[in-house]
């Protein structure tokens, strides 16, 4: 059955029944909002609370929180099964601010802007959640043992470091191609995060990201992982990070004033 977005105030007592989620928020905010989980993201759930949106993504490679502030009314989930054509959508509207309603996990969603409006029919799987429960987990014990373990590894390595300073490692597949992996090397002594893609035969980028705040040994701890480290920095919020790693295990990477957090996950550590 569909009600217009007027229908909260036409209809209260069949909406307290149906439950209809919704929130506004700013169509260029938004926008962006979906593009920093990743270029190839194709659904979310999104979490609508009284302070805001959250949205996290789970996959093996990776897992990513954030937060936006906007205006709510019904508190509860929305679920968005075709990120490509809501963001088409949002890209050639004109009005500043978009509405988003939804009655049920698989009800239509519902997306006015303006005079123009949208309607997505929606999956009861979302696939871009099929990781968060078990990742979720492994974080909330991770911070209750303040960031020092991850599952039964040593996450010891700390410090703070800005996002602008790792972003230059986005440019790995510019100049290496679509094959080549990358190390990162923190570096308590140097007083830096040593990100470097490719192998001698083939050539190396390298890119150095200053670390302050360093709480660690004094030896550096070494971590392998494949090509999507450089592209998940691209997601990165501006400004300062909270910077937590260890020996051959994940990088952790927080900024709680904006309740971002990413997880990137590592690969078996090989010598070039």
């Amino acid at each position: 059955m569909y009600f217009p977005f007027s229908a909260r105030t036409r209809f209260p007592r069949l909406l307290q029944v149906i439950s209809m989620v919704d929130f506004t928020v700013s169509r260029e905010t938004f926008n962006n909002f979906l593009g920093s989980f990743g270029k190839d993201l194709g659904d979310l759930v999104i979490k609508v609370t009284g302070q805001g949106i959250t949205a996290s993504v789970g996959q093996q490679t990776h897992y990513i929180r954030r937060k936006i502030d906007c205006g709510t009314g019904q508190a509860g989930n929305i679920y968005i099964s075709d990120i490509p054509k809501l963001k088409s959508f949002i890209t050639t509207a004109k009005s500043a601010d978009l509405n988003i309603i939804q009655s049920a996990k698989t009800g239509t969603l519902h997306v006015q802007c303006d005079k123009a409006s949208l309607q997505l029919p929606t999956s009861s799987y979302i696939r871009s959640q099929e990781m968060v429960g078990l990742i979720e987990k492994l974080i909330r014990q991770s911070e209750d043992s303040m960031w020092q373990k991850w599952a039964n590894l040593s996450l010891n390595y700390h410090a703070r470091v800005t996002a602008e300073s790792l972003k230059p490692a986005t440019g790995f597949k510019k100049v290496l191609g679509d094959k080549y992996s990358c190390k990162t090397e923190f570096d308590p002594q140097g007083q830096e995060l040593v990100i470097r893609g490719g192998k001698s035969a083939t050539g190396k980028m390298f890119v150095r990201a200053p670390l302050s705040d360093i709480a660690s040994p004094e030896i550096s701890a070494r971590s392998a992982f494949d090509k999507w480290l450089p592209e998940l920095l691209s997601n990165l919020p501006n400004g300062e990070l909270n910077l937590y790693t260890g020996d051959e295990t994940v990088l952790v990477l927080e900024q709680p004033s904006t309740h971002f957090l990413m997880v990137v996950m590592d690969q078996e550590y090989e010598e070039d």
